[in-house]
C-alpha cells in the first residue's frame, strides 16, 4: 500500500540502507525480500522496524487523517494536508507525515487515542478557570498520584502531558503499575519470564467552558476515582472541591416518553435514532433494541411489543443507558457517516470515540434534550490559594 520509494526512505531512517537487493531492483508490491531481509534482522533492530510500521498502520485510515491534520493545527502547520504529495493514498500519507512531520504524527497519536477510549466518568461541580499548566503544578500533579497509587504497589515514577483541544484541557497521567512476568523470547530465541513494568494510563478532561471534568481510568476503584479527582483539583485547579456530588452528570428518563422530539434542526443535516435502551425496574434490568435494518421501527414500538406495560407500567422502569445513533449527511464538504454511542445514568459517556466535529454538534442536542447535566459554575470574587 505504500509505494516503495517511500518505503526505501522509511528504512533509511532507521539505518537499513543496507537492505539487499537493492530499491532499485524492486517491483512496486514485491514484498518478499523485504521480509526475507526482516527475517535475518537482529530482535531490536527488527522491533523498531515493527514499531514504526504499526504506528503508519493505526493512522492510515480516513479517521486517522482527520486527526493528523488537527495534529497539525495544534503543532502550528494548518497547512499540512496541502503539503502532502497529492498521489499518495492513505497509507502512503501516513508514511510520508511520519517520515517528514513526526512532532505532529506523534500528537496525532494521542489524539487517537483519545477518540478510541470509552466510559468516561464525568462530573459537573468544578470551576470555569484556567487550570495551571506550569512546569510546577504538573510535576506537584505527577508527585500527588505516585504518592496515591503507591499504597497499592503502582505509582513508583509518574510522568504528566498536556494538551488542548478547543476548550477542553487534557492532562495524560502515566504512573508506573505493577511488575509483570511475562514470558518472552531472548535474542537467542529461547523462551524466558522477563520482567515488565508497564505505565497505567489516566486521562482527565477539564471542559473550561462548563466546568465538566472526566476522568478515564480503566481498572481503578470508584474511591480511588474520587481521590483522583480531588487531586487534579487541588494541583492544577487550585480548588477546593467540595464533597463528592452523587447527583447524576446524564438523566434518560425523559427518552421513555415515545412524544419524546427527537427532531434535529434542519440545518445540521443529521438523522437521529436511539438503538438500544435498557430499562431498570423491578429488580431487573431488561435491554431493548430496535431492528437496525427495518427504518420504520423505533424503540418505542420495541418497547411495547417487549414489555407487557399492562402488568408493570413504563413509569416503573428507569432508563439507565440508551445507545444513539447519528447519522451524518454530506454537507459542505462534511464526510458523511454514522456515529453510534452509549449514554449511561448517572456518569458515563462512550461519546469521546468520535471526531471532533461530530461531538460538537451531538453535544448541543445532549444538552437540549437534557440529557447532559453540566452546568456552569462561577468562580468565586478571590482565588483560592493552595
Amino acid at each position: 500500500m505504500v509505494p516503495n520509494w517511500l518505503l526505501e526512505k522509511f528504512f533509511e531512517k532507521l539505518e537499513h540502507s543496507d537492505f539487499d537487493p537493492k530499491w532499485k531492483n524492486l517491483k512496486e508490491r514485491e514484498i518478499d525480500p523485504i521480509l526475507d531481509y526482516l527475517e535475518e534482522l537482529e530482535r531490536n533492530r527488527l522491533d523498531d522496524v515493527e514499531s514504526g510500521l504499526h504506528s503508519i498502520s493505526d493512522l492510515a485510515s480516513d479517521a486517522g487523517l482527520s486527526v493528523l491534520m488537527e495534529a497539525g493545527k495544534v503543532c502550528g502547520v494548518p497547512n499540512l494536508g496541502s503539503l502532502v504529495p497529492d498521489e499518495l493514498s492513505v497509507w502512503g500519507q501516513s508514511a510520508w507525515l511520519w517520515l517528514n512531520y513526526r512532532d505532529v504524527f506523534d500528537k496525532a497519536q494521542i489524539i487517537y487515542k483519545i477518540e478510541h477510549m470509552s466510559w468516561w466518568r464525568k462530573r459537573n461541580d468544578l470551576p470555569e478557570i484556567d487550570p495551571d499548566t506550569s512546569d510546577e503544578a504538573i510535576a506537584t500533579f505527577a508527585r500527588d498520584i505516585s504518592s496515591l497509587l503507591k499504597a497499592s504497589g503502582r505509582g513508583k515514577d509518574c510522568t504528566v502531558e498536556c494538551l488542548v483541544r478547543g476548550s477542553i484541557h487534557y492532562f495524560f497521567a502515566y504512573p508506573d503499575d505493577y511488575v509483570k512476568s511475562v514470558l518472552a523470547h531472548d535474542a537467542d530465541g529461547v523462551l524466558s519470564p522477563e520482567l515488565l513494568r508497564e505505565t497505567l494510563l489516566l486521562v482527565f478532561a477539564y471542559n473550561q467552558s462548563d466546568g465538566s471534568l472526566e476522568l478515564f481510568a480503566k481498572g481503578l476503584n470508584k474511591a480511588a476515582k474520587e481521590q483522583l479527582e480531588r487531586i487534579f483539583v487541588d494541583d492544577v485547579l487550585h480548588w477546593s472541591l467540595g464533597e463528592y456530588d452523587p447527583d447524576a452528570a446524564y438523566e434518560l428518563n425523559q427518552l421513555k416518553d415515545p412524544l419524546f422530539d427527537l427532531t434535529p434542526d434542519a440545518a445540521d443535516q443529521i438523522r437521529i435514532r436511539i438503538r438500544k435502551m435498557r430499562l431498570s425496574g423491578n429488580g431487573r434490568r431488561v435491554l431493548i433494541e430496535i431492528d437496525d435494518d427495518d427504518p420504520l421501527d423505533s424503540i418505542y414500538k420495541a418497547i411495547e411489543e417487549c414489555l407487557n406495560l399492562g402488568a408493570s407500567p413504563l413509569s416503573e422502569w428507569n432508563a439507565t443507558l440508551v445507545n444513539f445513533s447519528f447519522e451524518f449527511l454530506p454537507l459542505d464538504g462534511r464526510k458523511p457517516g454514522r456515529q453510534s454511542f452509549d449514554v449511561a445514568f448517572p456518569r458515563s459517556c462512550s461519546l469521546r470515540n468520535a471526531r471532533p466535529e461530530r461531538i460538537e454538534i451531538i453535544q448541543k442536542y445532549l444538552k437540549r434534550w437534557k440529557i447532559d447535566l453540566a452546568e456552569s459554575i462561577d468562580p468565586p470574587a478571590i482565588a483560592m490559594g493552595r
